[in-house]
């Protein structure tokens, strides 16, 4: 600028200290022009500027006649228009010259301190005034002035202006590019920069806040994005997990815009960065913004971090107790999702561990994070068939979800169904349909439709329903299974359902044909070892499925691959010593189911057996003393899925007798529910098709060995082969075969097979 310009730009309106030399601001920006005719004066040296131009300039410069200048005539040398005033385009053309400095104590310096905490705030309401308020004392600025001394100072120069309707202030375009530009300041005049004190407050707010608040979120988010303090998104994430979709939808695109470099030395914000990008897919696919149908539809629980790999044993890494918890969570899950459910219990150990060993004064991982790993802890004890360990792990989720996070989805949902899932393995009917029926209520308040992860919620429901038989409520919610989204952690429970409920429907041989064939429940004679076998009710329901249809051999191939140490082993045992009519052998086996820790679901069924075998060998009142111990098992677990297990003869001999005996109320009670009474459920089970279609054979008392050996010569293999099996030469295996043709009473190797297909 020409100096004669420069001269009349200076002079106009130029206020001044009681000394006479310029104030703060007008050293700062420049004179203030004392009216838009001079302003428009000033710049006439610069070109003809349109009314509306000349006025859009004014207002973004504060009257600041230096500035407009200067960016006028920068953008007349560019060729640009002169009356553009987009921030974007401005801030590149704002000369360095024109950078606010805070450098002393003074009065005017500290009202500039708190106009730099406004200018950061993109709309400044009265919860954000009440922020910059809050930010100006983390400042700890040197000046006794407070913001509410100080802000008429920023009015009367023009450089915060009062607006109309939802904002309280504005700042005008320009002199809030240049007040962002203030990097540092002096320790005579603050302690901390504006960006560090806003980051100071905003993390102080979101500490403080209620979790089932979710007021003023939205601006406190975009204030983030402004001063670029990724640390309160990580603390966001830590305090509130996925939450923070439905709290600020707008934090899909925050937690994406975080720079490559920040997320590489994070774990909390690549885990946070990893869940936006599921949830942003998800609404690309749905084609919806709507935040509660995304969370209900989004798999967040299958989320791995292979980046993340390995930094939980690195002893060099200094973790904080929110990342050790992070690390630890999906380490885990990465086990869990590989079926790998030891490991991943070992992996939370080890986590817990490094989280104890601490440091002195090292804050331990928020209370949100510690619920996700118990989460996680809890359904792999879950998936271990651990039952009754998951069981408090998944209360203490629920009891966090409904004090800390009581008006959002997560974990309080996931618990629940969790909780439900675990009380299907071990049996208690009634603590499921209370978990199921509170995370439905609570969807619907959300405003869900279904539950996040229904597939699950539905085939708890599904066992639920064939436990009071109603095998109406089942059909429907079949027709509902098969449109719900896969899940990682079922296993073998819905085919496992299925197959139970084609017994019911008299379609036995669909229901073994769906067991021996699953890819899921993998209960076979190659792959009895496989994890699934842990579940003892799972294996329990495939036995019965088994001797349903018939399958005895194929229940003897499962038997002979189990062991003692196998959870169901003992009720497979007992239930293949039946087909037997192997009552001692049959006892033994039930009584240790009954002696175990496996549940009233399992020990109903081992009672079951007994009252089976009872009635077969024609001992009445024993058969119905047991009946009725049978029922009080039932009542706990809330189900007659026991008493269906009983045959056909024995159920029509037993109910009748036991009709008006107070533990059939007792089990309908259970049930909670008016529709659900001790006459129905006997005519429900009266109805049902034979389920144990094979009469016992009490001729013949076979040793285990004997029955495998029996089963073993009905097959096409030659006598070298299943000797090679058994491990024994071929004179040996003969000699066992004839040892057990006398004791069948006939002749040869076809005699014998043609013995077993008879007892079939």
């Amino acid at each position: 600028m020409p100096p004669q310009q420069i001269k009349r730009v200076e002079n106009v309106n130029r206020p001044s200290d009681s000394d006479g030399s310029p104030s703060v601001f007008d050293a700062q920006f420049g004179p203030r022009a004392a009216s838009a005719n001079d302003f428009a004066s000033a710049l006439e040296p610069y070109g003809t500027l349109s009314e509306s131009d000349l006025e859009r300039i004014f207002r973004a410069s504060g009257g600041r006649v230096r500035i407009a200048a200067s960016l006028v005539q920068a953008r007349v040398e560019a060729g640009l228009p002169a009356g553009d005033t987009a921030p974007d385009r401005t801030v590149a053309m704002l000369s360095p010259s024109l950078n606010p400095t805070l450098a002393d104590s003074s009065r005017e310096s500290a009202a500039l301190y708190l106009l730099a905490l406004f200018a950061w705030t993109p709309t400044i309401t009265s919860s954000m005034v009440d922020l910059v308020h809050a930010a100006y004392a983390a400042g700890k600025v040197a000046n006794d002035s407070t913001p509410d001394d100080l802000t008429p100072l920023l009015t009367s120069a023009g450089l915060l202006a009062v607006a109309p309707g939802d904002e309280v202030f504005t700042v005008p375009t320009f002199i809030r590019i240049l007040m962002r530009r203030i990097t540092a300041v002096d320790d005579g005049i603050a302690k901390r920069t504006p960006r560090e004190a806003l980051g100071m407050a905003v993390a102080d707010v979101i500490g403080r806040q209620r979790a089932d608040r979710r007021e003023g979120l939205p601006e406190l988010l975009d204030l983030v994005l402004e001063i670029r303090d990724w640390k309160i998104l990580e603390r966001g994430w830590a305090r509130r997990s996925v939450n923070v979709f439905i709290d600020v939808p707008t934090s899909i695109e925050a937690l994406l815009s975080v720079p490559e470099a920040v997320i590489a030395k994070n774990p909390i914000l690549t885990l946070a960065r990893s869940a936006a990008r599921r949830i942003d897919s998800t609404r690309h696919v749905l084609g919806t913004d709507d935040p509660w149908q995304l969370m209900s539809a989004t798999d967040f629980d299958s989320i791995v971090v292979p980046e993340l790999h390995g930094r939980l044993t690195d002893p060099s890494l200094p973790l904080s107790g929110d990342e050790v918890a992070v690390l630890t969570m999906l380490e885990a899950r990465r086990h869990r999702l590989n079926r790998k459910y030891d490991a991943a219990l070992d992996v939370i150990e080890v986590g817990r561990k490094r989280m104890l060993s601490l440091g002195d004064g090292e804050p331990g991982p928020t209370l949100m994070l510690q619920a996700e790993l118990n989460l996680e802890r809890g359904r792999n004890l879950v998936a271990a068939g651990r039952f009754t360990e998951a069981t408090p792990v998944l209360q203490s989720v629920v009891h966090f979800a409904g004090i800390y996070t009581p008006n959002s989805p997560h974990p309080l949902l996931a618990g629940l169904v969790e909780s439900a899932l675990a009380g299907l393995g071990h049996g208690h009917g009634s603590d499921m349909d209370r978990c199921l029926e509170r995370a439905r209520e609570n969807a619907r308040r959300f405003g869900m439709d279904t539950l996040p992860d229904e597939r699950t919620a539905l085939s708890i429901e599904l066992m639920r329903s064939l436990d009071r038989l109603d095998l109406n409520a089942a059909e429907d919610i079949l027709g509902a299974l098969d449109q719900a989204k896969p899940t990682q952690s079922l296993g073998p429970m819905p085919d496992c359902a299925k197959a139970l409920y084609y017994v019911y429907r008299g379609r036995a041989s669909i229901a073994a044909k769906l067991v021996t064939e699953s890819s899921t429940v993998q209960i076979r004679p190659t792959a009895a070892g496989d994890a699934s076998a842990r579940f003892s009710g799972i294996v329990n329901v495939v036995g019965f499925v088994l001797a349903a249809a018939g399958e005895t051999k194929t229940l003897q191939d499962m038997s002979d691959r189990m062991s003692s140490a196998n959870p169901g082993d003992a009720i497979v045992k007992a239930r293949q010593a039946l087909v037997f009519g192997q009552h001692d052998r049959l006892w033994t086996a039930t009584g240790q189911a009954l002696s175990s820790d496996q549940g009233p679901r399992l020990k109903s069924c081992a009672m079951a057996l007994r009252a089976d075998i009872l009635h077969h060998e024609g001992q009445a009142d024993q058969a119905l003393e047991t009946f009725v111990h049978m029922l009080d098992y039932c009542a706990i677990a809330a189900s007659v899925f026991a008493v269906a297990q009983l045959s056909k003869a024995a159920r029509e001999a037993l109910i009748p007798a036991s009709a008006d005996f107070a533990e059939w109320e007792a089990v309908a009670r259970s049930f909670h529910s008016a529709d659900i009474t001790a006459d129905v459920l006997q005519q429900r089970l009266l109805e049902l098709p034979e389920t144990s279609p094979v009469a016992p054979d009490f001729q013949t008392d076979l040793t285990p060995a004997e029955q495998s050996l029996l089963f073993a010569i009905d097959s096409s293999k030659s006598i070298a082969q299943i000797a090679r099996e058994f491990g024994v030469v071929s004179g040996t295996l003969k000699n066992r075969l004839s040892a057990l043709y006398r004791k069948l009473g006939v002749r040869s190797r076809a005699e014998a097979v043609a013995h077993v297909h008879r007892q079939q």
